[in-house]
Parts: structure tokens; C-alpha cells; sequence
């Protein structure tokens, strides 16, 4: 469980890839504390470049000193962004940065199969890690949430009829207020 305070987190470098529809999003910089917890997603607001924030948050579980030091912190995030992208913005504690993106599809054209049949269309699945995506409903409806979320998400089962594909809720939300003014239920899936 995390209390996300109304912080920004600093950053010092970012980077970004993309991989056909895939945007790999990298961030590096200090947070206060251990105890502090940074994440990266994608912002609502900007549409064309896309946006991202770079969240600090803490953990209650944790237990720091108050006079522990600062560290350094890297985040990274894939996201399914469609088209290849020049560029994003990456929101933090100091500002904006504009951050080109390095396109690699061209890179992993003609490799082959490996032997597990994986093949460059699967680039972000190497290490066997589930996806998450974060879902919304306006109506503050769990189940239309709940599929935007799971839409996101890439598919599973490689093609075998009958795949039981699974999926895990790893937090439920709301976002309210700000000057978006933002009203609605969020909910964060892995799978």
C-alpha cells in the first residue's frame, strides 16, 4: 500500500525507446529517502508529444530515519503509445524535460525465433514479468475500469485456443479535483 503525496519526483536524466507500439520510458535522479517510492506513468493531460510524471510517494509500511540520506533512484515503464513517437515530456519536481525517443524497431527486423518461440514482437515479455496498465471510469464503474485496464494490455496465450488468460488487481483509486478537474475511478492490473 502506498500514500502518494502531492509530490513530484526529481529528475536528473530520461530517456526513451519505442519498439513498434511499445514505449520503453526510463528516469533517474535522487529521492529524499529510501522510504520513498518513485513511479512513472502516463498523463492524462498532454495528448501530442505524450506525457509523462514521474510520482514520489511513501510507504507506510517502511520505517526511515528522519535524518536518513538522500538516493538514487532509476524507473523505467513501458507503455503502449501506438505510432512511433519523435519525442515526450517527462513532468518532475523541476519542471518539464523534452526527451527524444530512439526508435528500435529497425534494430530487431530479421532476427528469428528463439527457441522458445519468442520473437521481437515480444521484446518487454524476456524477462517473464506481468504488464500493468491503469484503467478509468467517469461512472466510477469497477468493471468499466477494470477493461480499459485489461485492454491495455498485451494479449496472452500466444495464439492456443482456449487460453485461460489472468489478470491481477494491484490497486483500486479515485482521482478528484485539480485543474483538470478530475472525477473518476482508477484501477492499476497486472497480467
Amino acid at each position: 500500500m502506498q500514500i502518494v503525496d502531492a509530490a513530484l519526483a526529481t529528475v536528473q536524466e530520461a530517456r526513451a525507446y519505442q519498439v513498434q507500439d511499445v514505449l520503453l520510458v526510463r528516469a533517474s535522479g535522487q529521492k529524499p529517502t529510501a522510504c520513498h517510492v518513485v513511479t512513472l506513468e502516463q498523463s492524462l493531460l498532454d495528448v501530442e508529444p505524450p506525457a509523462f510524471l514521474v510520482r514520489l510517494s511513501t510507504d507506510p509500511r517502511m520505517r526511515c530515519r528522519p535524518e536518513a540520506p538522500p538516493v538514487q533512484f532509476e524507473e523505467q515503464r513501458a507503455f503502449r503509445v501506438g505510432t512511433v513517437r519523435p519525442g515526450i515530456v517527462v513532468h518532475h519536481a523541476a519542471g518539464e524535460l523534452s526527451v527524444d525517443v530512439e526508435d528500435l524497431t529497425p534494430q530487431l527486423e530479421g532476427i528469428a525465433a528463439a527457441p522458445d518461440g519468442r520473437d521481437g514482437s515480444s521484446f518487454f515479455d524476456l524477462d517473464g514479468e506481468p504488464h500493468e496498465a491503469v484503467g478509468h471510469s467517469g461512472a466510477y464503474d469497477l468493471g468499466e475500469a477494470l477493461r480499459a485496464a485489461i485492454d491495455q494490455l498485451p494479449p496472452q496465450g500466444a495464439g492456443i485456443p482456449d487460453w485461460l488468460s489472468t489478470y491481477s488487481v494491484v490497486s483500486i483509486g479515485a482521482e478528484i479535483g485539480g485543474i483538470a478537474g478530475f472525477n473518476h475511478l482508477t484501477v492499476r492490473v497486472s497480467g
